[in-house]
């Protein structure tokens, strides 16, 4: 309990934002340079001056530097250098390049990460995970240049570690410090021990035993495993001592940001919460499409963290910069969406200017308009429900598509920003918390197979008081052990039951399938006879009272309605949705416009009041519409060009227009946009209306409200 308290205190401090004094992380343009790769492995190569000179033509303000990776890159500290590196000294030559151009510098620290063979094995092999009683570490490749060894926190590292981050943070005039993934067992081959004397004598002082060896670990027995399992969780609290130690020592010298390597958004929900709590902001590698960009910054800063993504991502031609038009949206996404572009490999850039312009170009609009982007939060409207985990059982698929927690929750996402729906990734954590649901009009939860009691008594309490909620498939179907129910944890809200379906409508059922899975010729019809949408995966349901049924299952021919479809209902003074197919599954990969229009429709209609803007553009014009006290930026990036790969342009949306409602009382001081760009606006007796004839790859329209009336 008292581990969780803790767990949670440092959550809150994670949610509360950074002091002003760092809000640059949120306008941050970074250059990622890592020492894992060229310029500083194989060969030495590394040349500060021409590496500033190259970050300050590309409009970068900040450059994330290693002092540590293979090899340490600055002298007088416990960890071997390159062999080619002699007295210099990257940090110091980096900050000297860098400050005097308004650069800010932000070095990397590796942290429980693998190190150079020749120095676990040589000079600090004291440093090294024992993968057996008297052995050494793990040996492997990586990247380029010598084998790495891995090593382990309870041996001398740790003090080696701390001394190099004193001295760093002590010595040297950085902004933040950036950490590597904080994770135990980082880089250990399973089943992940260590029987190096700190872990032997401090797992045996901490429960009495020892630490369990078997040459095969299929010969471990039920107690050995169960101590491994121990051992593991005393790892995990040796890593969140060393966090805070670290957070406190930092914090001694300057009061600057700590980020960390998360990886990818799926990721958060298992971290410990104190780790997150430690740091001030993320930073992701992952991201394959740019609405998983989207969602996972979404997701980072409706926790309150600051998010680093990376634009490319790490490959194997560190040499050459092969993206263009990708590359130019990444970052325009990542800056809508509220994070900051961290671009992943780009010390190529020095020698090869050709596609400088692809990150120069978004990076000037950036630096242009810092000011719209510090401070501004998106606006809470429809908060689609982050989930990934499927129960035994949950996840079906046919030949082509399938229906799980993932796709389900991706696909509501992705829904909502091609349907123009302003929406908000939210973590399941969040459903934890009364008072930030209350932020949202509507919360979506697509599939989502566990709630916990209390998350469910949250969203009671929240519909209750006028809140919507939509729901779909199999949402809250399922046990905390991942055991499918007779009910519904959500019963009370949405007034459906599970059916077991029988006799004329089991063989009803068995009939209407294809032999390629899912159901065949069903489809979702409105009362009275709507057009028909596209029926996947669902889930056979009958109504309870206070129910109401919006939608029927039908089937094609004769329109033969067969089961309930969407049902709606009130609770207190909110609005309930309930729709019985895994529709977002097939929206993320099929993406037919019959789905998105009814996603839409069903969050409108449970939202029970105006979404915060109506856009008319086409799908591929993603919109986000942040807020800072009066003055509100809609952002629009042009997504045709995600397609398009590598392509030197892209093609533009036309005639946009946009309508965001305003309470009679709210003048328009000024309407502006970030690039220029011919617009037209008009202030109506309940909303500003925007036309805009063409976006090209992106552009924000920034709104300045008059100040409130006095009185009121």
């Amino acid at each position: 309990m008292h581990i969780l308290f803790r767990g949670f205190l440092f959550f809150l401090i994670a949610i509360a934002g950074l002091p002003a004094g760092q809000a640059w992380v949120r306008s941050a343009r970074v250059f990622l340079i890592d020492a894992y790769y060229p310029p500083f492995a194989p060969e030495f190569e590394f040349d500060a001056e021409a590496l500033a000179r190259t970050m300050a033509e590309m409009n970068v303000n900040t450059v994330r530097i290693p002092t540590m990776g293979k090899y340490a890159t600055i002298p007088g500290v416990r960890f071997s250098t390159h062999p080619q590196m002699g007295k210099r000294d990257v940090l110091a030559e980096t900050i000297a390049a860098c400050k005097p151009r308004g650069i800010r510098v932000v070095p990397y620290i590796s942290t429980g990460h693998k190190l150079a063979w020749s120095m676990v094995t040589g000079p600090y092999a004291e440093y090294a995970q024992r993968t057996r009683p008297g052995g050494g570490p793990a040996r492997s490749h990586m990247f380029v240049g010598e084998d790495h060894g891995t090593v382990c926190w309870n041996t001398p590292y740790r003090q080696a570690y701390m001394d190099l981050l004193e001295r760093v943070v002590r010595d040297y005039d950085v902004d933040g410090v950036y950490f590597d993934t904080w994770r135990p067992a980082y880089f250990w081959p399973s089943p992940r021990l260590c029987y190096c004397d700190g872990c032997r004598r401090g797992f045996r002082e901490a429960s009495g035993k020892e630490i369990p060896w078997r040459e095969n670990q299929q010969d471990y027995t039920r107690e050995e495993r169960q101590a491994i399992g121990e051992y593991h969780l005393w790892q995990r609290e040796q890593l969140a001592g060393i966090v805070a130690d670290v957070r406190r020592l930092v914090k001694r010298y300057k009061d600057i940001p700590l980020i960390y390597n998360i990886n990818h958004a799926r990721l958060v929900a298992d971290e410990d919460p104190r780790i997150i709590g430690a740091m001030d902001a993320f930073l992701y590698e992952r991201g394959t499409s740019l609405v998983e960009r989207a969602e996972g910054i979404s997701f980072a800063r409706a926790m309150g963290l600051e998010i680093w993504p990376y634009i490319g991502v790490y490959n194997n031609w560190p040499r050459v910069i092969p993206n263009r038009i990708d590359y130019q949206q990444e970052i325009f996404t990542t800056a809508a969406f509220g994070g900051a572009p961290i671009l992943a490999q780009p010390y190529a850039y020095v020698k090869d200017a050709e596609n400088r312009r692809y990150v120069s170009f978004p990076f000037s609009v950036l630096k242009r308009h810092e000011s719209e982007l510090s401070g501004f939060e998106s606006v809470p409207y429809a908060a689609v429900v982050y989930a990934d985990k499927n129960p035994p059982g949950y996840s079906r698929a046919g030949w082509w598509w399938k229906a799980d927690t993932r796709s389900a929750t991706l696909g509501a996402f992705a829904t909502c920003l091609r349907e123009h729906v302003q929406a908000t990734s939210l973590s399941e954590s969040m459903l934890d918390d009364p008072a930030r649901l209350r932020k949202y009009r509507v919360v979506y939860l697509a599939g989502t197979p566990y709630l916990s009691p209390r998350r469910v008594q949250n969203l009671k309490q929240f519909v209750d008081q006028g809140g919507g909620l939509l729901a779909s498939y199999g949402t809250s179907l399922y046990d905390a052990a991942g055991r499918r129910q007779q009910r519904f944890g959500l019963e009370e809200l949405l007034r459906v039951r599970p059916l077991v379906p029988r006799d004329a409508l089991a063989e009803t059922l068995q009939s209407y399938q294809t032999m390629t899975g899912g159901p065949n010729d069903l489809y979702l019809q409105s009362r009275p006879a709507g057009r028909l949408v596209p029926l996947w995966y669902f889930e056979p349901v009958e109504t309870l009272e206070g129910a109401s049924v919006r939608d029927d299952i039908v089937t094609g021919d004769g329109r033969r309605a067969i089961l309930p479809g969407v049902v709606t209902a009130r609770h207190g003074r909110g609005r309930t949705v309930y729709l019985a197919s895994s529709l977002e599954s097939l929206a993320l990969s099929a993406n037919f416009s019959e789905l998105g229009e009814l996603v839409r429709t069903l969050i409108e209609y449970a939202a029970g009041e105006p979404p915060p803007y109506r856009v008319q553009a086409p799908p591929s014009l993603v919109c986000n519409l942040a807020r800072n006290g009066r003055r509100l930026v809609l952002h629009m990036v042009n997504w045709a060009g995600e397609a398009a790969g590598s392509a030197a342009s892209l093609p533009p949306a036309e005639n946009v227009t946009v309508r965001i409602p305003l309470p009679p009382g709210d003048g328009v001081r000024r309407v502006s946009s970030f690039i220029e760009a011919p617009f037209r606006h008009k202030r109506t007796a309940d909303a500003l209306e925007i036309s805009l004839p063409r976006v090209e790859a992106y552009q924000a329209i920034v709104i300045e409200l008059e100040p409130p009336k006095s009185g009121s």
